[in-house]
């Protein structure tokens, strides 16, 4: 029994659940129509979305389960529920005020602000991150795509 226990631990489970969602989702991007790397369909993106979120969730599917720890070891296996509750309201930033700052600038400052939350000790190292996202997501929207994304009121892509 606790070997069963061990193996549909609440990750198993949690990775398993969001594997059907992936299959789900990459099943109705494709109705949406792909299209071509020259020529992206509207189910293009979501797709690749699709694809990551289904080989991660199976990655953790069928992986050995860690071993127990024993309870001398000095491990930390419970929740921080305020970086839970920080990365939502960090995130919860962007449809708040992307259209208003800029969402290229509101994405930057939520992914700095989460990679703080979640334990980057420098932040020169949340802000290189938040820049990269940043600039990449730039990249990948209005330069490879030419979807224009929101400005905001002071012009700031």
């Amino acid at each position: 029994m606790d070997r069963l226990r061990e193996r549909f631990d609440g990750d198993t489970v949690t990775a398993a659940v969001l594997l059907l969602l992936g299959l789900c989702y990459g099943v109705l991007a494709v109705q949406e129509g792909v299209g071509t790397l020259a020529d992206t369909g509207s189910g293009f993106f979501p797709l690749i979305v699709a694809v990551v979120l289904v080989i991660s969730s199976a990655w953790v599917v069928v992986r050995r389960p860690a071993p127990v720890a024993e309870p001398d070891d000095e491990t930390d296996d419970s929740v921080h529920w305020w970086r839970v509750v920080g990365v939502l309201a960090a995130a919860m930033l962007v449809p708040l005020l992307g259209v208003t700052v800029g969402m290229i600038v509101t994405l930057s400052v939520s992914l700095v602000l989460i990679g703080k939350i979640m334990g980057l000790r420098r932040w020169s190292s949340a802000v290189l991150l938040g820049i990269g996202f940043g600039a990449a997501t730039w990249l990948i929207f209005v330069w490879w795509l030419w979807v224009p994304l929101p400005a905001g009121t002071l012009g700031l892509v």
